[in-house]
C-alpha cells in the first residue's frame, strides 16, 4: 500500500519510517537509503530502525551551503560511528563540477537535465534516486540488490521506494521496484 502524504514534516518523517521498516522486514530488504541535512531524520531513525535492518544516511557536503560548513550534527555523527550503519558525507551527485560550471557559466548540463526530470516526481524522487546511486558509487549498498531508498521536500523524508540502484557510471542498470510513499496535493 502506498502512502500519500500532504506535508514533510516529523510526523510524516515517523509515519514513513515506520512504514519502510515493515517493508524492509516484509521483502527482506536489509539496506535503507536515507538523507538528514541536520542530523535529525538519521536520530529518528536510529531510534526506530530494527536489528535486521542496515542504514546508510547521505548527508550534504561539507561545503554545500557555505565553505568548510557541515550541516550535520557531530552528536549524531557519534552515535553512527562505530555501528553498523553508515554516514556518507560526499559530493551530491547532481551537484558536482558541472553544477559548478552551471552556475558560474549559465547553462544546462546533464546531470541537471536528469534531476529535472526527476523533480517531476517530486523532490523526494530527485533525492531518493541520487542517494542511492551515491551509496552504490561509495560501496555501501550493493548493485543488482533491492535496497529502499527515499528522498523529502524541506524537512524530513515523504518519499520512498525499492530500488536496484546502479552505479553512476551504468544508468541503465537503476530500476524502479515499488513505490512505498510520495507527497500528493489530492
Amino acid at each position: 500500500m502506498t502512502m500519500y502524504f500532504s506535508k514533510s514534516n516529523e510526523e510524516t518523517t515517523r509515519a514513513l519510517l515506520q512504514r519502510i521498516f515493515q517493508r524492509s522486514e516484509e521483502t527482506r530488504i536489509r539496506d535503507v537509503v536515507l538523507p538528514s541535512t541536520s542530523g535529525r531524520v538519521a536520530e529518528i531513525a536510529h531510534e526506530l530502525v530494527p536489528d535486521s535492518v542496515k542504514l546508510t544516511v547521505v548527508t550534504h557536503s561539507v561545503g554545500f551551503r557555505e565553505p568548510n560548513g557541515d550541516e550535520f550534527d557531530p552528536a549524531i555523527r557519534k552515535l553512527y560511528a562505530g555501528s553498523r550503519h553508515s554516514l556518507l558525507t560526499a559530493t551530491h551527485l547532481f551537484r558536482g563540477i558541472d553544477g559548478a560550471f552551471a552556475k558560474a557559466n549559465g547553462g544546462v548540463y546533464p546531470p541537471q537535465v536528469f534531476a529535472t526530470a526527476l523533480r517531476l516526481f517530486g523532490q523526494g524522487t530527485k533525492v531518493a534516486v541520487e542517494i542511492a546511486i551515491m551509496a552504490a558509487d561509495a560501496g555501501l549498498i550493493r548493485v543488482g540488490d533491492w535496497a529502499i531508498t527515499s528522498g523529502g521536500t524541506g524537512h524530513g523524508i515523504d518519499t520512498a521506494y525499492i530500488v536496484k540502484p546502479c552505479h553512476s557510471i551504468d544508468l541503465s542498470l537503476f530500476e524502479f521496484g515499488e513505490l512505498i510513499g510520495i507527497p500528493s496535493s489530492l
